[in-house]
């Protein structure tokens, strides 16, 4: 391919047709988005992150308390949670009834517990 090339003020610019622009641009853009997934699957494959169940979506949605939601999703009772996360479980149905909101320091603790992001519970 020849590559056709302006200089302007001391710098060196190529020049190409604008569709040819548009079509290196997507290739680029495509480019990032096949290494982001790879990147992904790899940290699937590492047990570095999970996949989300459609069922936990929906459930959100419909706007249920996350809490409820991955603590049912991890098979665990709140008394188990409660040990788990040294919290009591009188406050995990407090927050998962919307009583309480529960601190940010409650939040980290049951994300840990739970192997989730707090901020995807709070």
């Amino acid at each position: 391919m020849r590559v056709e090339t302006i200089t302007r003020n001391g710098r060196e610019f190529a020049v190409l047709p604008l569709e040819r622009l548009r079509k290196l641009m997507a290739d680029a853009e495509m480019l990032a988005d096949v290494k982001a997934y790879d990147a992904a699957k790899v940290r699937l494959e590492d047990g570095e992150d999970e996949l989300i169940p459609l069922e936990i979506t929906e459930r959100r949605l419909r706007g249920e308390a996350a809490l409820r939601i991955w603590r049912e999703h991890r098979k665990l009772t709140q008394e188990r949670l409660a040990k788990k996360a040294k919290v009591s479980r009188a406050l995990i149905a407090a927050i998962e009834t919307h009583r309480k909101s529960g601190s940010v320091t409650t939040w980290k603790k049951l994300g840990a517990a739970l192997d989730v992001n707090w901020e995807q519970l709070a």
